[in-house]
């Protein structure tokens, strides 16, 4: 399964990540859905359209050392 790991310092322009909450483009179906560290979406959520991808952030967010990534 292809992952891409979300860099804070360079965020492509189809994502974004801000705090614990980060927003990426399914490659499947181009869908753009955020994901969540909280317990909102604990920090695990696949695309809302296509279900073929999944997003994931941890709750320590992009400025302290958390992760993002996508995996499909």
């Amino acid at each position: 399964m292809p992952t891409k790991e979300l860099d804070p310092h360079h965020l492509g322009d189809d994502e974004d990540w801000e705090g614990n909450a980060a927003a990426f483009k399914c490659p499947h179906c181009g869908k753009v859905f955020i994901v969540s560290g909280t317990r909102i979406h604990s920090g695990v959520r696949p695309c809302p359209k296509c279900h073929k991808s999944t997003g994931y952030c941890d709750i320590k967010g992009r400025k302290s050392g958390g992760k993002a990534s996508l995996k499909w």
